[in-house]
């Protein structure tokens, strides 16, 4: 594997020396992205809760932890590989942010799709690479995607060929092992799906036991003109864990891109969702967070439609209970050229407890005076005359909640067409929500 080195710097809860070796060994190109994005991070360090942004998000838990940047992949037994691998995928397999060959499945990936590792793909498709890397994130890059890109060990790297419709879902699966605590698993995936292509990429996020480390990942996506790509993100980490993701998309024209979020893991995650519309472009976005005992989940969204004809609908529900907090940040932009943009926001939250809270903040900013744009937000309780009404039919109290709890969050994931995810999905849900009758059949 190709490598580079850093310069001597210090990062809150990490220190790196000339020693440390990172992907990317002969390619001037990327060392100098690599520094110039650890100089951007030097100067400032990671997000605050002062800033609007993360008013909502403290980070300092995840500062006082001192994560190692790992050299290699620690273990994983293949038994617990194959639990978290959906069936009838193409699969690409990372253990500690390190590519793993042997548990992954590429060797029957059609004509006209290219799936590899960063670490692999760097010398046959350097110009893919280098076209895709920090080209849809917001510049100036700031916080954790600087971090990200002065540290990234790995990462897929997937392109959807012009006029080319994949057979069956490609899985990016994320893995967590044993010798991962107290670790860093920084990973980039880079997608593009060229005019006219068709596919489905499915990113998943598990660890084997329930050990403290850090995941920092971005995905960017392009969607080129009459493309259609559809994005599925499962985040279901170890609960002592930190997770903190990206999705950043560019749409061309007649694009269409749905992205799909669920959130069940870690202790403290913060997952953003932002796309760039073009000329009558399509962006669905939908998301699912489930947060117990002290767990806190952080949602950002941010849809910018910069040409006209564009249509958005962005629906996410989130479900808290115990002492657990939510965070919902929708934004949606529509510029003065966006005329005749449709865009619809929609967040419903559901509190189990007195004692869970959620901050939800939906913003319209809109400069041009021929759009059509809506947004909805509600926080609330179970009704009582529902779990009342189920108790009378023999019900015991606490199967009653969980199963108006469970119809709450099932709308999202009756969305999901492709059965073996929405299998896991439902299985992540029931873990939470045990019903009889029920649990057997899907877990």
């Amino acid at each position: 594997m190709s490598v580079t080195h850093l310069p001597n710097t210090h990062y809150t809860g990490l220190v790196l020396d000339q020693k440390k070796q990172l992907l990317g060994e002969g390619f001037d190109w990327l060392a100098n992205l690599r520094k110039q994005a650890a100089e951007q991070f030097s100067a400032s360090g990671f997000p605050t809760f002062r800033e609007e942004e993360w008013r909502y998000t403290n980070i300092t838990p995840i500062e006082k932890n001192q994560f190692t940047l790992p050299d290699v992949a620690g273990q994983v037994d293949s038994a617990f590989v194959d639990s978290v691998l959906l069936d009838d995928c193409h699969h690409i397999v990372f253990v500690d942010g390190f590519y793993q060959a042997e548990f992954s499945s590429l060797k029957d990936i059609p004509n006209g799709v290219i799936v590899s590792a960063l670490s692999d793909g760097l010398v046959d498709n350097e110009a893919l690479i280098k076209s895709l890397l920090d080209s849809v994130v917001e510049t100036p890059a700031l916080g954790f995607i600087n971090f990200n890109t002065a540290l990234f060990s790995d990462g897929a790297l997937i392109c959807i060929e012009e006029n080319t419709v994949v057979d069956k879902p490609i899985q990016v699966a994320f893995i967590s092992s044993k010798q991962g605590a107290l670790t860093l698993s920084n990973t980039r995936n880079l997608i593009l799906a060229q005019a006219s292509s068709k596919a489905q990429i499915i990113e998943t996020y598990h660890a084997v036991d329930d050990s403290c480390y850090l995941t920092n990942v971005i995905s960017e996506v392009v969607v080129e003109p009459n493309a259609n790509l559809s994005h599925h993100r499962l985040q279901s980490e170890s609960t002592s864990a930190y997770h903190i993701g990206g999705v950043y998309s560019r749409l061309e024209k007649n694009a269409i891109f749905n992205q799909n979020s669920y959130t069940f893991g870690a202790s403290i995650s913060r997952t953003e969702a932002h796309a760039t519309l073009g000329e009558a472009s399509d962006c669905t976005m939908d998301g699912l967070y489930v947060g117990q005992d002290r767990q806190h989940m952080d949602q950002h969204t941010r849809l910018n439609h910069a040409q006209p004809h564009a249509v958005s609908n962005e629906f996410y529900k989130g479900i808290l209970g115990d002492y657990s907090t939510g965070v919902f940040q929708g934004r949606i932009i529509v510029a003065q050229d966006a005329q005749k943009t449709d865009a619809a926001m929609n967040n419903r939250n559901l509190l189990l407890s007195d004692r869970a809270e959620v901050d939800t903040k939906p913003q319209l900013e809109i400069y041009a005076d021929d759009v059509k744009c809506a947004h909805g937000v509600t926080v609330g309780q179970l009704d009582d005359a529902a779990v009342f009404y189920l108790q009378s039919r023999g019900v015991d109290n606490q199967t009653a909640k969980n199963m108006l709890t469970f119809a709450f969050a099932n709308e999202m994931i009756e969305r999901v067409s492709f059965e073996p995810l929405r299998m896991a999905l439902l299985a992540n849900l029931l873990k939470r929500f045990p019903q009889a009758g029920m649990k057997k059949e899907w877990l």
